[in-house]
């Protein structure tokens, strides 16, 4: 109808002629092709892009679903590590949650990585050293842990203040079987105390003393502490300057 129109329109301007030949437009004008409008190739175009915004956070929300799956597989898969990590937790009384959880398995594994190395230690086993009454319970009763720990300082694996620590001789026989207060079951990466875990990074003692960073659950909760181990005789251990703690030994 635009171009009917603009003819007519025209046709207004110029002689008689013109106007009769205007009012027989030829038959293309009866029936013009009107162009497709510009705003609906722009109404076209949005509606692409709203599509392909749809699309794409529809993946991302797939992808999302599927690394959330994907990680409870794996803590899933994780098998008797992990569930040994759940059973501390339990005892420690810590919620478990996907951060402590992730910690508990940590724990787990440098306990499981302690086990190789001692499997693979080529050195004769030295004797055992410090108060002969510094016994632990047998090894039946005690938690993973505990019997590395103890293994590593006679296998040489480790540094010198992994092993099994008590308040006194008298002590060592009650860890793992009822709590203990003071006590410290330390592996070159873990160490286990009184209602509380800690995992860090294996560093090397100078002069006696090491200084951890370590990541610690205490009373359910996750917190950072720089634990300071000294070790004023080679069976003797301070934490954090507190008591003086004797090493304890698995029984012959």
């Amino acid at each position: 109808m635009a171009a009917g129109i603009s003819l007519l329109a025209l046709a207004a301007c110029n002689d008689d002629d013109t106007v009769v030949q205007a009012q027989e437009p030829p038959a293309a004008v009866e029936e013009p092709q009107t162009p497709p409008a510009e705003d609906d190739s722009t109404d076209d175009a949005i509606d692409r892009i709203e599509e392909g915004a749809g699309s794409i956070l529809e993946g991302a929300g797939e992808l999302a679903r599927d690394a959330r799956e994907r990680t409870e597989e794996l803590l899933e898969d994780a098998g008797p590590a992990l569930e040994r990590a759940r059973d501390y937790a339990r005892e420690l009384g810590v919620v478990i949650n996907e951060i402590t959880e992730r910690a508990m398995q940590d724990f787990a594994a440098g306990v499981d990585a302690l086990e190789d190395r001692i499997d693979e230690a080529d050195r004769p086993v030295e004797p055992v050293t410090g108060d002969a009454d510094a016994v632990l319970a047998p090894s039946a009763e005690l938690r993973a842990d505990t019997r590395a720990a103890a293994q590593a300082g006679p296998a040489g694996v480790g540094p010198d203040y992994v092993g099994v620590w008590a308040g006194d001789a008298a002590s060592c026989a009650r860890i793992d079987v009822e709590p203990v207060e003071l006590m410290a079951v330390i592996t070159p990466t873990t160490i286990r105390r009184y209602e509380a875990v800690c995992n860090f990074a294996e560093t090397p003692m100078t002069d006696g003393s090491a200084t951890v960073a370590a990541s610690c659950i205490a009373e359910g909760d996750m917190e950072e502490r720089a634990i300071t181990l000294e070790m004023p005789q080679a069976d003797m251990l301070t934490i954090d300057d507190a008591a003086t703690l004797v090493r304890c030994h698995l029984p012959e």
